[in-house]
């Protein structure tokens, strides 16, 4: 039996967190695919910042937006509380 590792425990929460932005964007009408296009990138790259894999203001800029909250909101991590509204 295989052990699970912190690793996988992180990797996993990245995962969830990703899951759950992408059925957040269905359920606002929009997708990963409709943000590349918008902003004239790959969805790769969409999909990297959504998976934490890279870091980009403007795409979790544009996810949030679609979302109607803050940057912040999903991506703690990256923002601190100062700049949370």
């Amino acid at each position: 039996m295989r052990r699970i590792t912190i690793r996988d425990l992180l990797l996993q929460t990245d995962r969830d967190k990703h899951l759950e932005t992408k059925f957040a964007l269905q359920r606002a009408g929009s997708s990963f695919n409709q943000i590349a296009r918008e902003l004239g990138i790959s969805h790769s790259t969409v999909l990297a910042v959504s998976n934490r894999r890279a870091v980009s203001a403007r795409v979790q800029e544009a996810i949030a937006r679609k979302l109607g909250v803050s940057p912040a909101s999903i991506w703690p991590e990256r923002y601190t509380n100062k700049e949370e509204d």
